[in-house]
């Protein structure tokens, strides 16, 4: 009897560490972009322009629960990362393509300050996709695709997104600043020049949830507003026929 007790408690035991070990993800949003570059040329990659109607959206899964009290100035959870699936309206980015991690995805950085429970308050990501890695650096004007970088950027410290596409990377990390999973991959710097084909929006605010964002309510299209001005006009008709007979009777 002891020895099934034992078993039970081993069991449940094993049931809490596999129920707190489960991933957790976080719903990304900014407000749609506010201010808009896009590329009049495109002498190399590919120019995409963004829309003042798009924003930054998609999700970030971790492993587990994040470690309570952590500092977005100091603590980097990008090693706690599983996947990512974020949109810029132009590009998506993705951790991994069919379960295996995406060569051309780097992890910047992935700062976060959580509670005593291990949510996240304040964050600073940053994700790029290169050409192929390691990619090169240009201070000059360059039609070298390895040089080209798009990335995406968002913070809740100084309210902030920037999204590049096809932009030129000037400044590698180093070492000391290393990305979590290519150390000194990251493009720290980049040149967003319409010319050379690059793209920029940028928006005000980010939140970043474990909640889905509502969705907002759907606007009638002009279809749809010929049918409601239609019942309506029926509906009138109906109650004015109505009215009349009972006045005649």
């Amino acid at each position: 009897m002891k020895q099934l007790i034992g078993y039970a408690v081993a069991a449940l035991g094993l049931i809490a560490t596999q129920a707190a070990a489960a991933p957790i993800t976080y719903y990304v949003q900014s407000e749609p972009y506010t201010a808009i570059t896009n590329s009049t040329a495109c002498p190399v990659g590919v120019c995409k322009a963004y829309g003042a109607g798009q924003r930054l959206s998609g999700t970030i899964t971790f492993f587990g629960p994040l470690d309570p009290d952590l500092d977005v100035q100091t603590d980097d959870v990008g090693h706690m990362i599983d996947d990512f699936q974020l949109s810029d309206g132009q590009n998506t980015y993705t951790l991994l393509n069919a379960g295996v991690p995406d060569p051309n995805m780097v992890i910047n950085f992935a700062n976060v300050s959580t509670d005593a429970s291990g949510v996240i308050t304040a964050f600073e990501f940053k994700f790029d996709r290169t050409n192929g890695a390691p990619y090169s650096v240009s201070v000059m004007p360059s039609n070298d695709l390895q040089t080209r970088v798009s990335t995406i950027y968002f913070t809740s410290i100084h309210p902030a997104v920037s999204v590049d596409n096809n932009a030129r990377c000037t400044a590698r990390g180093t070492v000391s600043n290393a990305p979590t999973n290519t150390p000194g991959a990251g493009c720290i710097q980049t040149t967003v020049i319409p010319a050379e084909g690059a793209s920029q929006a940028q928006a005000g605010t980010v939140t970043m949830s474990l909640t889905p964002p509502a969705s907002p309510a759907p606007v009638p299209t002009l279809s749809e507003w010929a049918m409601i001005l239609l019942g309506a006009l029926l509906a009138s008709g109906a109650a004015l026929h109505l009215q009349r007979r009972r006045q005649t009777a």
